[in-house]
């Protein structure tokens, strides 16, 4: 996937949130955070993504939680990160797209 294939995903007003906190706004600003990353410490970089559960909130409107794994972070070389992220996804004008999106890390329980 290109990152113009990945922007496409998203609604030109998206928004975004990752796992650190960042609040991306707009398809643009949202392309160009992953570009970056992806050259950066994540270019050798392998996402895997389940779907655990959707549910239309309304005609037109989607929820989705998706569990990921990425290994090849090469600032934590051997590990692999674990996420969980919650995706909006609504109908526009005949297309479905993401709206808004939230990546939260997954670590292990406390105690």
């Amino acid at each position: 996937m290109t990152w113009d294939e990945l922007g496409n995903l998203f609604h030109e007003d998206a928004t975004f949130v990752n796992v650190i906190g960042s609040y991306l706004r707009g398809r643009d600003e949202i392309r160009q955070h992953h570009a970056a990353a992806h050259a950066g410490p994540f270019r050798e970089s392998v996402l895997r993504a389940e779907v655990m559960d959707v549910r239309e909130l309304a005609p037109g409107v989607i929820v989705a939680q998706v569990r990921t794994e990425l290994a090849g972070d090469a600032r934590a070389p051997g590990q692999t990160r674990r996420t969980v992220a919650t995706f909006v996804i609504d109908r526009r004008a005949g297309l479905w797209r993401i709206a808004a999106a939230q990546d939260t890390n997954v670590v292990p329980p406390v105690g």
